[in-house]
């Protein structure tokens, strides 16, 4: 993984983001919003818009979350905040009653500070491959390449992009993209690594905290696997800071010293299913 790839606060490019066809979701979205999150009868209460984002994610999409936040800041149907943080962009929201909001934004930024931080992100990233790896080892898969980009004879060139892992069981090698981040996988950088693992002819697979459906679904089509997490796992000797931003941001971090059985074992079904359909 290269350091961008850990860029994961960032908020989609206002551009970007209404380029997408508006969709009725959207309005219900609005309506969720104003009710116990932002409404009149909300409280004193500030959200930072990852916290939306994820709170609701069951439900909506990420960029409709997004969206419905920004058509009600328009509105002037809730209170808005934008704080710089270096590169990364923070974006708070509140209900117009709450007008001294100061203290819980800068609680919020010290903890966001903390995780944006460069360093830590690419730490993030490392945790989330060595955990995978020694899920691999323990259903007993092989791990055949690292960050690579070529795959026998058949080498990628369209774009400087690699994949983490090259894995083998059975006869069956899978490409593998781990993604140890709050938010959704980049829409581009997610199509290319798709790419990348078909033109290879091998199982593409993706592990992250959460991906929306339509990725999913291109996944299952190209004869993939995802393995969802659920949660953004921290170093252990982070832990003090996943339980600080969990218990401040109601965000899902949590330090773990091994990827769930539960989880490997949807994997290891997974394989199991084509193993004995003898397919590659």
């Amino acid at each position: 993984m290269s350091d961008e790839d850990y860029e994961w606060e960032r908020y989609i490019d206002e551009e970007v983001e209404s380029s997408r066809p508006r969709d009725s979701k959207v309005d219900e979205v609005k309506e969720v919003l104003l009710g116990s999150f932002l409404g009149k009868d909300a409280g004193e209460v500030v959200y930072y818009g990852r916290q939306l984002e994820v709170q609701l994610e069951r439900q909506y999409f990420h960029w409709i979350t997004k969206r419905g936040l920004n058509e009600l800041k328009a509105e002037g149907a809730i209170a808005f905040t934008q704080k710089q943080l270096g590169d990364v962009t923070a974006h708070f929201y509140r209900p117009r009653r709450h007008r001294y909001p100061n203290r819980q934004i800068n609680e919020s930024i010290g903890l966001i500070r903390e995780f944006s931080a460069s360093d830590f992100t690419r730490a993030l990233g490392h945790n989330g491959e060595q955990l995978a790896d020694a899920g691999f080892a323990r259903i007993g898969f092989r791990i055949l390449d690292e960050n690579f980009r070529a795959v026998g004879d058949k080498k990628w060139t369209e774009s400087r992009h690699n994949l983490d892992r090259l894995i083998e069981r059975d006869g069956i090698q899978y490409a593998i993209e781990i993604k140890n981040q709050l938010g959704y996988i980049d829409q581009t950088e997610f199509e290319t690594k798709l790419a990348m693992m078909v033109f290879f002819g091998v199982r593409p697979m993706f592990i992250a905290r959460m991906m929306p459906k339509n990725y999913i679904n291109d996944v299952f089509k190209a004869g993939g696997f995802c393995l969802l997490l659920g949660d953004q796992h921290y170093p252990l000797l982070a832990a003090g800071l996943a339980k600080r931003v969990r218990d401040t941001l109601g965000l899902p971090t949590h330090a773990v010293k091994a990827l769930p059985d539960t989880a490997l074992k949807r994997f290891e079904t997974f394989h199991q299913r084509l193993a004995a359909k003898g397919t590659k």
